[in-house]
Formats: structure tokens, sequence, C-alpha cells
């Protein structure tokens, strides 16, 4: 399906973890904040969220505002973090297997998120600590737009990366849900694939965990590929 791949690079929302945007529009609705609700966007963040994906303020800052536009002085900075954090449903062990199984099989992974201090420590801490292992087990580096300072599906963000990471983009697999984000990786000569909602694709994969057709294929990476070899 794809040329000689040496390097995947993943979104996490979406793609990696699973999210329910219904479930957050409600948490914020639920505290009376109706206007921050209709802020929420799982591909392209907007207004506060922007700038806070973006790491142009602290999340402080962002609540501040938030409470502000809403007139509710009363809603706690931590009651705002899970309201936004509950979009956030969960990350099935089988994609955190399938990253190990690509790294095991020779290939750089990395992840390249919109991501912001709100959500990024949580899903850190409680999503990827299956198997008794941490996040930085599952991939080479996490890139991170609020620390980055740039948000996809702008080039910097992606030049930025290449530039620290060193891959190149011909050789690069980009998996992405947002159309914006696959158009401009397409744009920089990224091999791109964009899922479906909760898609298993792992299928993408058979071939670079399995090997050539004929060889043997290691009982783990058979099972996390699906392949009948």
């Amino acid at each position: 399906m794809f040329q000689e791949i040496e390097n995947i690079v993943f979104d996490l929302g979406g793609v990696l973890a699973d999210l329910d945007m219904e479930r957050c529009t409600a948490a914020f609705r639920a505290l009376g904040m109706p206007q921050v609700a209709e802020w929420v966007n799982p591909y392209y963040p907007a207004e506060v969220f922007a700038q806070l994906e973006r790491g142009d303020c602290t999340p402080h800052e962002a609540c501040e505002r938030m409470r502000r536009i809403a007139g509710r002085p009363e809603v706690t900075d931590g009651q705002i973090a899970a309201a936004y954090r509950s979009f956030v449903v969960g990350l099935p062990v089988a994609k955190l297997r399938l990253l190990r199984a690509l790294r095991d099989a020779g290939k750089g992974v990395y992840m390249l998120s919109n991501n912001n201090e709100f959500v990024f420590p949580y899903i850190k801490e409680t999503l990827f600590r299956a198997d008794g292992l941490v996040l930085e087990d599952y991939f080479d580096k996490c890139y991170l737009s609020y620390e980055m300072h740039e948000l996809k599906p702008s080039p910097a963000i992606f030049e930025r990366m290449i530039a620290d990471s060193g891959v190149c983009p011909e050789t690069t697999l980009f998996v992405d849900d947002g159309e914006k984000n696959i158009r401009t990786a397409h744009d920089l000569g990224f091999q791109v694939y964009m899922p479906g909602p909760r898609e298993d694709f792992r299928h993408l994969f058979d071939d670079m965990l399995c090997g050539a057709a004929g060889d043997p294929a290691p009982a783990e990476r058979a099972a996390v590929c699906g392949c009948r070899r």
C-alpha cells in the first residue's frame, strides 16, 4: 500500500486515543459555560483553546478568560480541566502494542499532536500504563503543539519536527484524522493515511511487522498485525 516506510508519525486524539466530543461539550454546559462548549473542536481548536494548545497562555490564564466570557467566576480551574479532559475516552491496548511492535521492528515511531497542559499530562499518566510501560516506551519522541508554539495544520510544526527528528518525509508515514493536517503533510512529501473514527488500522502495518511473504513471522508480531502466515 505504501512505499518503503522507515518512520511513522501518529496523531494522538482520534487516531490513537478515542474521543467523545459530545461528552466534553455537555460537561461545559453543565458548568454553565455554553459559550466555551461551542469552542471545542476535535480537529482545529478555536478561541482560547487555540491559544492554550499553541502555548500562548497558561492553563490558569485560559480558565480566567473562560470564566469571564461565561460569567461564571465560581467555576474552578480544576472543574474546567476535568470538563475539557472528559473528551478523552481511552486508548486501546491493541494500538499501544502496535506502537511497541513497530519499534521492535526497527521503525521510528513519533507523535505529533495539537495538545495542551490540561490534557496531555493526564493522558501521559493514565493511558500509557498498559503492560507496565510508560509513554517513552512507545515513541522515539513526542512533538506537542503547546511546547513548540505551533499548531497543525501549519507547515511550520511539521518542518520543526523534520529538522529535530531527522526523518525524511518521503519514507515517513503520517497518520492523522484531520483533513487539513493530512493535506499539509502530503504537500511536504509525507506518505499519509487518514483513519475514520475509532478505526482499527493495524492492517496497514502487516507487511512491516510480518516480514516478506513466505518468511515466518514472530508470534508476537503476528498477533499484533493479524498475520495468518
